[in-house]
C-alpha cells in the first residue's frame, strides 16, 4: 500500500514537472511558440498588410537604383537592339545583371506573400510597385511620397468564397509642391492556401493613380 502511494505522488510530480519544461520550451524559443498561435486567417491578413504596405511606401530607394541602371543600360547599347530586350527582361535566356536585380528584389519583397504562379505574373507583366511609375522619367526634381496606414483587411462572410478577403487602406500623397492629399484604397484578395496569394486586385486607389501623372506635368 505504501509502495502504491509513493508511485502514486511520483507520477504526479513528474506531470508537473513535464509541464513546467514544456513551458519553459515555449518561453526560450518564442517561435515555436508563434507557431502554435498563429492561424491561418492571421497569416493571410499578415500577407495582404505586408504587400499594401510595399507597393504604398514610395519611393522604394532600392527600387529607383534598380531601374535607372536598367534604364542607364538601355540608353547605352540603345533601346530598339536585341540587347536590350534581355535588359529589360523580354528574353528568357541571357537576361542582364540589371534586369536579374529587379527580379530579385520583387522576389524580396512580394515572393514570401505569393504563390508561385502569381508570382510569375508580377514579374512578366512588370505589376510589382506600380505606384512608383511617376519616378520612370528620372526627374531628379520629383520626389513624391506615399505613406499607407489604417489597413484593415477582412474576410468574406460568404460561404461560397471562404478565401477572399477584402481590403481598405488610407494612403497619404505629397506631391512634389508638398501638398497633401488622403486617398483611399479598396481591392480583393484571393488567398489560395495560407499566407500565399493567388490574386491580388485594387479595385479602387481613390484617385491616386491619376494624381501622380497630373503632379508631373
Amino acid at each position: 500500500m505504501y509502495n502504491k502511494q509513493i508511485k502514486k505522488i511520483g507520477g504526479i510530480l513528474f506531470l508537473i514537472s513535464s509541464c513546467f519544461l514544456f513551458a519553459g520550451c515555449l518561453e526560450e524559443n518564442p517561435e515555436l511558440q508563434e507557431e502554435v498561435v498563429v492561424s491561418s486567417e492571421d497569416k493571410n491578413i499578415e500577407a495582404v498588410q505586408a504587400v499594401l504596405e510595399s507597393e504604398f511606401t514610395v519611393p522604394n530607394e532600392e527600387y529607383l537604383v534598380i531601374v535607372k541602371n536598367i534604364d542607364k543600360k538601355m540608353t547605352e547599347i540603345g533601346s530598339n537592339t536585341p540587347e536590350a530586350n534581355e535588359v529589360n527582361g523580354v528574353e528568357e535566356s541571357g537576361v542582364s545583371d540589371e534586369w536579374r536585380a529587379y527580379e530579385d528584389l520583387v522576389k524580396k519583397m512580394y515572393g514570401p506573400y505569393f504563390m508561385d504562379y502569381a508570382f510569375d505574373t508580377l514579374i512578366s507583366n512588370v505589376i510589382a510597385f506600380k505606384y512608383h511609375y511617376g519616378y520612370l522619367g528620372f526627374d531628379e526634381n520629383v520626389r513624391y511620397e506615399m505613406k499607407v496606414s489604417d489597413i484593415l483587411v477582412t474576410k468574406s462572410e460568404n460561404n461560397n468564397t471562404p478565401k477572399f478577403y477584402d481590403f481598405t487602406a488610407q494612403v497619404e500623397y505629397t506631391n512634389n509642391a508638398g501638398e497633401v492629399s488622403q486617398h483611399e484604397v479598396k481591392g480583393t484578395a484571393i488567398l489560395s492556401e495560407p499566407g500565399k496569394i493567388g490574386k491580388f486586385e485594387i479595385r479602387d486607389d481613390g484617385g491616386l493613380g491619376e494624381k501622380v501623372p497630373v503632379d508631373r506635368q
